[in-house]
């Protein structure tokens, strides 16, 4: 008989009080010891892991007060989208989302689930044997970013669960009110800029490198959803809220399960009352059906689940005055008419800028420098000029005249379907934008090169074009002159030049900025091609056959490496040792059905479009926007329209999902084995 390992029995004991006590502090909010006992145990913890680092769990509680510090984010792909939700602003939205819902269930009554909606960051928990094993954001949608170290430190989620089985939940990471009040009374002390508000500030929290940054924002998390709550046996949204409530997740109590229309409006407006009260923002309400068995009878839009819909809170309008209208040229050329405001705070945040859109926004809204207007959040979230305030207008205001030039290169300017561009390549404004563009985090992810250090590069004649970024090591003397610009700074900033060279293929591909080529494009070219070269090879012919490339953006992909100064960039991006292939490539497909088949969607399906493109790529399958002599099957639903009377009149092989369904199935196992 083995010895017991009293240190290991100690750890454990620990291990499992300490979070007991921080499931009954953190959730039930009914602490069960002192703080000053709570922190002996934490330390006789911390003391016996010093001792026994074999001991040391990755979730164990003492990781939970942060210090771990990571080189990057790792990516991570959802094993189930992560959708967004449709939005309605006013209660006829709501009453229409009802009638939809009774009139696709054939119910006289609905029962709906509504709760509110944190204003904050949506993440995923992936439990593996009990253990929290990955916590994501939601990036995209289908690639979000591994956040395990700093979820850890929120000491409201469980890390293990008395559930063994394959376990995911989502929620909304969020920053109480009053914890913002307090890092924005610290930061103000030291200096630092404060945070307009709590979204912003738990957004920036969860995306620290280093996880004690984290631990000291004070956040927390809601968690209100269950992917595979039907697989694992439940049949209502509210049962999977009360299950992931017993095993330990913080679920929201201002949810309410309902009967009826008018019961889910009653709900609306005791939360238009009680809205400013809650110890969180919410910028609106959540309606859920209820019953899960409905689901795939309602269906899905492309992005969003029908069965559910979020009322949006009326917007926060605030007068200010338009101080100057300001003109932008972005990238592509196109010019943006901004307004420049008195600071005034909408919705939480302090704002000074305003985009105009075009100049027939400020033609038909008749805005003029010197008018005051009024300034609300469209859905929350983009500030937006409402109306002119007519009566408050100076005598001396004259019609705003949209320029015929460019402001920064002079050149004329170009209108096109209703939006003026500048076309000339050369720009300092398109240069400039399309070097914060390469170092955004939509293409190389270059972290701390901001809009204004991008700008100050430029000016400065450091950054002229996009492959000077990896010059810039050599040019360590000129940026130490620069405000902001230190040691340490410079450190980092060569760090994560560094580290970019070994991005993915696609995100390279992003920062490339060719024209009509955007992020699911240039993952649609890696995916295909899986290196730049064998990409800057293929004919326009080939390039047209692929998803979401028609026949313009095949032609502006064949141009763009064609242009002698585009292959001029790409060999110093290869002479600097960027890396130009796809990292992860897609397993190949064994011999079925839907392999080298050229295939069509069309019409509602039971579940999102784009999930089932994906299952028929991964078997070989090739999707194609529009129907032609070339397409092999078409998958319709409901609600087809011409594409099915264009592939009947083609003679097109047609599928129902019941047809297809069992065929996908079957060559899935047989990918499998």
């Amino acid at each position: 008989m083995e010895p017991i390992d009293q240190d290991k029995k100690r750890v454990q004991e620990l291990t499992e009080l300490l979070n007991r006590y921080n499931y009954q502090y953190y959730v039930l909010d009914e602490p069960s010891v002192s703080d000053f006992e709570y922190d002996r145990l934490m330390e006789e913890l911390q003391l016996l892991e010093r001792k026994r680092p074999d001991l040391k769990s990755r979730l164990s509680p003492t990781n939970r007060v942060g210090g771990m510090i990571a080189k990057g984010f790792r990516k991570v792909v959802h094993e189930k989208y992560m959708l967004s939700i449709g939005d309605v602003f006013n209660e006829d939205g709501l009453v229409d989302f009802d009638t939809t819902i009774r009139r696709l269930t054939g119910l006289a009554e609905i029962e709906y689930m509504c709760e509110v909606k944190i204003d904050g960051l949506a993440c995923s928990l992936l439990f593996h044997d009990g253990d929290l094993s990955i916590a994501s954001t939601r990036g995209d949608g289908s690639v979000g970013e591994d956040v395990t170290n700093n979820v850890l430190t929120i000491h409201s989620i469980p890390v293990h669960i008395a559930d063994k089985r394959n376990f995911e939940v989502r929620g909304e990471v969020y920053m109480p009110k009053k914890s913002l009040l307090l890092l924005n009374q610290e930061r103000k002390k030291t200096g630092e800029s404060l945070f307009a508000n709590a979204r912003n500030a738990a957004a920036g929290s969860l995306r620290q490198l280093d996880s004690s940054v984290t631990a000291k924002r004070r956040l927390d998390a809601f968690w209100y959803y269950v992917p595979e709550a039907l697989a694992l046996g439940f049949t209502h949204h509210s049962e999977a809220l009360d299950y992931i409530a017993s095993l330990g997740f913080r679920t929201n109590p201002e949810r309410r399960l309902v009967k009826g229309i008018k019961a889910v409006l009653d709900y609306v407006h005791e939360y238009h009352e009680k809205r400013p009260h809650l110890d969180y923002d919410i910028d609106g309400l959540v309606i859920k059906v209820n019953d899960m068995r409905l689901y795939d009878t309602i269906g899905y839009t492309m992005k969003t689940p029908k069965w559910e819909i979020a009322y949006k809170f009326p917007p926060e309008e605030q007068i200010t005055r338009v101080k100057d209208i300001l003109i932008t040229v972005g990238r592509t050329g196109r010019v943006v008419p901004t307004a420049d405001l008195d600071p005034v705070r909408v919705s939480g945040s302090l704002i000074s800028r305003a985009t105009l859109n075009n100049e027939d926004f400020i033609r038909d809204k008749d805005i003029r420098i010197g008018d005051y207007v009024s300034l609300h959040k469209a859905g929350d979230v983009i500030p937006e000029v409402e109306k002119v305030i007519l009566d408050r207008r100076p005598k001396d205001a004259t019609p705003y005249v949209f320029p015929s030039t460019c402001p920064y290169c002079h050149e004329k300017l170009t209108r096109v379907q209703g939006q003026t561009y500048c076309q000339n390549e050369h720009c300092p404004s398109r240069k400039i934008n399309k070097l914060i563009f390469f170092a955004s985090d939509m293409a190389m992810d270059i972290d701390g090169m901001g809009d204004r250090l991008c700008e100050s590069l430029f000016n400065q004649g450091l950054l002229r074009s996009t492959p000077d970024f990896y010059t810039l090591k050599d040019h360590k003397e000129e940026m130490m002159l620069m405000d902001g610009i230190g040691e340490k700074s410079f450190k980092a900033l060569m760090d994560a030049i560094e580290k970019s060279k070994h991005n993915d293929l696609y995100m390279l591909l992003c920062g490339l900025a060719i024209p009509l080529v955007g992020k699911k494009t240039a993952i649609v070219l890696a995916d295909h091609f899986q290196s730049l070269d064998k990409l800057m090879t293929a004919s326009i012919e080939e390039l047209s056959l692929l998803q979401d490339v028609g026949a313009i953006t095949a032609n502006s992909i064949a141009s763009y490496f064609k242009d002698p100064s585009s292959l001029a960039d790409i060999e110093r991006f290869r002479s600097y040792g960027l890396n130009f292939l796809l990292l992860h490539p897609k397993k190949e497909a064994r011999d079925n059905f839907f392999k080298g088949k050229r295939f069509v969607l069309t019409g509602t399906i039971s579940v999102p479009r784009d999930v089932m493109t994906k299952r028929i790529e991964a078997l070989g399958g090739l999707s194609s926007s529009s129907v032609s002599r070339k397409t092999d099957f078409v998958l319709v639903g409901e609600d087809a329209g011409s594409k099915l009377e264009k592939a009947k009149s083609l003679g097109v092989t047609i599928y129902d999902e019941k047809t297809i369904l069992p065929m996908l199935e079957e060559a899935e196992k047989s990918q499998q084995e």
